[in-house]
């Protein structure tokens, strides 16, 4: 029997089956990804929880490490070195400490006058030379009066068996010698401790610390000790990176999971599904070829059909109303287009005005661009609950106090917690107490008895940093000495009322000593002012006489001294008297001193470095060898230079090029972000979003309209007199 079925049908029903196969593929290798991608996201989630969970426990050990040296560095039995029996006395005290810490391998104390070495367990070591330990007169370098400094990580062999330690240098006051107190601290031992059991794969897993310049503290990895971290140079798509900030020493706890080797089988099915898709798309298009002379009826017919029902429908529809539709279409289009434009000004815009209250990246030219309507009248307000409860009448409080505030004042509120938002507000004049009494009646009572008001001054927008740190210092010091109160205003602190009649001989004979830099007195007054026989009002007393007469005396540099004083009650040093006194004599010993006179040197070869290499991969190490000085140094130029660290200068400095780049050529985002310094894609888009709020995508299209705004302005004819 035969089969009325022509030629061409057969070629039709083999294409056909044929096609069926990609669609399957296709959803297999996109499943694949998929099933990729959700792993990566939940390996992220518990490599991120394991690292909080990890580094929250290393965290108190560091601080309590730390604690211990500052209490080492009190003792004044560890300045009293010259006679034997001192000596003997200090080699007792420092086993007796050694045998009591758990992560403590070695103690000592060094007289640098006489270049000799008192350590635990073994005795006096009076030639430092050609031994592990001459590495500390070049280590302990300018320090002051209790300031407590790391090292990197080096090898002490003791008892035949080579120890990874780290070493934390205290210097003491001034007796007979000069002396330092030194730690050494078992970093193999802590790491074992800590991370051992988190690397249960050492081919895919690998927790390692780093310290605030990136360099690699311990390994599993030996070899990589002392040398920069590779985080940020591994493909973003085969490793997930976390970190959490070990803020006792500076450190890093660095987390990477090697997420292509955990999934090698399903990467290596996956790519095999690839190339046989691509091979049956060959296959495909070889049929087609081959067969379109025969193929071409069929077609031919369908497309026909598909011309006839479109005239129809066009025919039926008329010319006016096909344009009509279209028109619409683009209108429409458009106003998405402004709509998506104006959301990211509006998020550039708020990440522009935050940088420029925490003091971050000030110098862009978007400042200017973007936040050309600021005026010169500007002042920070700190809203904070002050109870435990989240919710006020079912609603939060400071979602509440941003209603409030729309109706009323010109302001950007940024929400930095669920507890606490900044408020920037524009004043019409500089009449700070007519804003205070404005804002205070224009809150709802039941609002305002739930929050701290805590307020900053008045000042242009290149400084609203200043009114920052002056609203944060009114928070801390009002909920320290005036707790039944909540509005608190830099300007005029309740504490200051309260104070104000007071008048302590000790604080006139306290600024004669540092007026005069007599710091054996300055010394004894501070031990005397917060000795263990003080009582707390005592000590809060005199705590704030200190404050309020270095603030007098730094003048200029107030606010400087404002962000270290914040930073010293957030981290619950206020109340202690070791952290106290060590504070003040830093201030004392920096007082009006004027930076060395190669400072502005310096700072001018690492920008001239970083201007002619950003380009490249470089390391602190190279920077420190062209400008002449060591990596410690560097940090400390640019910590006191631009409140920011080296990495995060370059950082911004690749930014900004890329931002000029984005704006004024066509080039590619990838090659941008490549010819600017970034190893990828993924990485240079996660950086651009982490310093302006939006990606390069997202700045260039805002850039391109806001530059086409401008020319069809200047298009715009005069209109002629008369």
């Amino acid at each position: 029997m035969k089969l009325g079925i022509k030629a061409y049908h057969y070629h039709i029903i083999l294409i056909l089956l044929l096609v069926s196969v990609p669609p399957f593929l296709v959803a297999s290798v996109y499943n694949m990804d998929l099933f990729l991608q959700q792993s990566t996201s939940l390996i992220n989630a518990k490599n991120e929880t394991e690292l909080v969970r990890t580094g929250a426990f290393m965290e108190k050990t560091l601080e309590q490490i730390r604690k211990d040296v500052l209490t080492g560095a009190a003792n004044d039995q560890y300045t009293r070195t010259q006679l034997t029996n001192d000596k003997t006395n200090i080699i007792k005290s420092l086993t007796q400490l050694v045998f009591n810490k758990e992560y403590l391998d070695q103690a000592s104390v060094y007289n640098e006058d006489e270049g000799y070495l008192l350590i635990s367990n073994y005795g006096i070591l009076s030639d430092l030379r050609n031994t592990p330990y001459e590495r500390i007169v070049e280590e302990l370098g300018s320090m002051t009066n209790y300031e407590v400094k790391g090292s990197g990580t080096w090898s002490l062999e003791r008892e035949g068996k080579a120890r990874s330690v780290v070493s934390l240098y205290a210097k003491l006051p001034l007796r007979e010698a000069q002396t330092f107190l030194i730690f050494n601290i078992d970093i193999e031992k802590l790491y074992n401790e800590f991370l051992r059991q988190l690397n249960v794969d050492d081919e895919i897993y690998s927790y390692y610390m780093t310290d605030v310049d990136g360099i690699v503290i311990y390994h599993k990895d030996k070899t990589k000790i002392g040398k920069p971290a590779e985080t940020g140079m591994q493909p973003a798509d085969r490793y997930s990176v976390n970190s959490y900030p070990l803020k006792g020493m500076g450190w890093q706890l660095v987390g990477e999971v090697n997420v292509y080797e955990l999934y090698h089988d399903v990467y290596k099915v996956r790519n095999k599904m690839i190339v046989l898709l691509a091979v049956v798309a060959l296959a495909i298009s070889g049929l087609i070829a081959l067969g379109a002379r025969q193929l071409y009826k069929p077609v031919g017919t369908v497309m026909a059909k598909v011309a006839a029902a479109f005239t129809g429908k066009l025919s039926r529809q008329g010319e006016f109303d096909f344009l009509s539709s279209a028109f619409d279409d683009v209108l429409q289009t458009n106003s998405h287009l402004k709509h998506r434009l104006n959301e990211s000004e509006q998020l550039l815009k708020r990440t522009l005005l935050h940088n420029l209250m925490k003091d971050r990246f000030s110098g862009s030219p978007d400042i200017g661009r973007y936040l050309s309507g600021y005026g010169a009248h500007l002042a920070v307000v700190l809203f904070t609950l002050r109870g435990r409860g989240e919710s006020m009448n079912g609603t939060n409080p400071v979602a509440q106090l941003e209603r409030e505030l729309d109706t009323r004042f010109e302001h950007d509120l940024f929400t930095e917690s669920d507890r606490e938002a900044a408020a920037l507000f524009r004043l019409r004049d500089g009449d700070l107490n007519a804003f205070i009494t404005e804002l205070i009646a224009g809150l709802d009572e039941q609002v305002l008895n739930r929050l701290t008001v805590s307020i900053g001054g008045v000042y242009p927008l290149d400084k609203i940093n200043n009114s920052y740190v002056e609203a944060l210092y009114a928070c801390n010091m009002g909920r320290l000495y005036s707790p039944q109160t909540n509005i608190y205003c830099y300007n005029k602190l309740p504490v200051d009322y309260s104070h104000s009649q007071i008048k302590d001989p000790a604080i006139e004979e306290l600024e004669l000593a540092v007026r005069q830099r007599n710091e054996k007195t300055y010394t004894e007054m501070l031990h005397t002012m917060f000795s263990e026989k003080r009582s707390l009002m005592e000590y809060n007393f005199n705590l704030y006489m200190n404050i309020s007469l270095l603030i007098r005396l730094y003048d200029q540099e107030s606010v400087v001294f404002l962000n270290e004083i914040n930073e010293l009650i957030t981290d619950n040093g206020i109340m202690n008297a070791d952290c106290v006194k060590q504070f003040f004599l830093g201030k004392f010993q920096s007082f009006n001193a004027d930076y060395r006179t190669d400072f502005k040197d310096y700072v001018q070869k690492v920008e001239k470095y970083v201007e002619e290499h950003f380009a490249e991969n470089f390391s602190m190490d190279d920077v420190a060898a062209y400008a002449g000085v060591t990596r410690q140094y560097i940090s400390q130029l640019f910590k006191k230079q631009y409140n920011m660290t080296l990495i995060d200068y370059v950082s911004q400095f690749r930014i900004e090029r890329a931002k000029k780049l984005l704006a004024d050529t066509a080039i590619k985002v990838t090659d941008i972000g490549s010819s600017t310094g970034f190893n990828s894609k993924s990485y240079f888009t996660k950086v651009f979003k982490q310093y302006t709020g939006i990606t390069p995508t997202e700045y260039r299209e805002l850039a391109w309209n806001r530059n086409k705004e401008t020319e069809n302005e200047s298009l715009i004819p005069l209109k002629a007199d008369g």
